[in-house]
């Protein structure tokens, strides 16, 4: 199957991050099989096992276990990520939000990010969806919403009135840091990454503001937007369908091939075209879904099947044991004793 793509301009800050902590740039590159050529340039893409490759040799050669908390904590905002740029420059928080929201793939492609306003808070909510990673998933947790968090704190000049913290993940032992960096109640087994507001914040004039220069960036953006979703083209259409629709039922190729207005043979020769099959792409959908949701033990087998969009808890079985080579149960038990594990070394 296809990886997924992800901008190798988040690389500035992993150099931001190495240079810090005196580690070595370019054993850190070679570690990940990235070449150093990618390095500054705005049309290059990194694979999502070059990412995941490079964020575990970073978590070793810095010996942190908080290091995705840390990371995110400390970003610097000299950034050239265009999003970036496209926040800085942001008439308000609320513009700079929906900018994110919008051109979120060119940050973490396709993770959800989800924005969510009521009548006193507002919430910015992260699940990793396809973008999920292997080994590092709760380090990546820490990184975005901390990362987040610092990122609002900066625009608002301090006057960011953060309410609560939620992450998916179980309390880590460093729970310390948490509570630390946020300041506020954090809660951990929860359905989303999310940070809970105060709505006025949305609104208030951010002092960065650069109309003009915002709508050039914008621009520029959507160009390097449509160069990612070319590099997907089929297949990126139909991870996105899946991401928001797997668990509703309506997650067959007849479903797809519908929404996206062609027949069901059509799109199976187009994804033969460009190497992949439906049925990869929903198993693999399902397979990094499912290993992310048994980290959490609250979740019930059976809720998981359906969130998935299996039929029943013994079909879900019987998918993960043909993955894993180990039961759902088993392999929430093994994660849960190499966390602990880690958690105490």
């Amino acid at each position: 199957m296809n990886q997924q793509l992800i901008p190798a301009s988040i690389l500035s800050g992993v150099f931001e991050l190495a240079v810090s902590k005196q580690l070595n740039i370019e054993e850190l590159l070679a570690s990940a099989d990235i070449a150093p050529s990618v390095v500054g340039s705005q049309d290059a893409f990194l694979t999502s096992q070059q990412f995941e490759d490079l964020l575990t040799a970073l978590i070793r050669a810095s010996n942190d276990s908080a290091f995705g908390l840390h990371f995110g904590e400390n970003t610097r905002y000299n950034s050239r990520s265009l999003v970036m740029e496209l926040v800085y420059s942001a008439r308000t928080l609320r513009e700079a939000l929906r900018e994110m929201v919008k051109f979120k793939d060119l940050l973490a492609p396709n993770a959800q990010f989800q924005l969510v306003v009521d009548d006193k808070l507002a919430s910015l909510s992260y699940q990793a969806g396809a973008a999920s990673l292997r080994e590092n998933q709760v380090a990546f947790n820490e990184l975005i919403i901390a990362r987040l968090f610092s990122i609002f704190r900066w625009l608002t000049g301090g006057d960011f009135l953060l309410e609560e913290v939620r992450f998916s993940h179980p309390q880590p032992v460093y729970v310390n840091e948490y509570n630390r960096v946020f300041q506020v109640p954090v809660y951990f087994n929860c359905a989303n990454n999310e940070l809970i507001f105060r709505k006025e914040v949305l609104d208030l004039p951010l002092s960065g503001s650069l109309p003009e220069y915002h709508e050039r960036i914008g621009q520029m953006a959507e160009e390097q937007l449509n160069r990612l979703a070319a590099g997907y083209k089929v297949t990126r259409q139909v991870v996105d369908y899946l991401n928001i629709n797997i668990g509703s039922g309506a997650v067959g190729v007849e479903d797809v091939a519908s929404h996206l207005n062609m027949t069901s043979r059509t799109l199976q020769r187009k994804l033969k075209q460009e190497g992949v099959s439906f049925a990869e792409l929903r198993d693999e959908l399902r397979h990094e879904l499912a290993k992310s949701q048994l980290q959490n033990s609250s979740v019930s087998m059976g809720v998981l099947a359906t969130r998935l969009g299996f039929s029943d808890a013994s079909t879900f079985y019987h998918a993960f044991k043909r993955w894993e080579g180990v039961s759902p149960g088993g392999y929430r038990k093994r994660i849960i004793k190499d966390r602990t594990l880690e958690f105490e070394s």
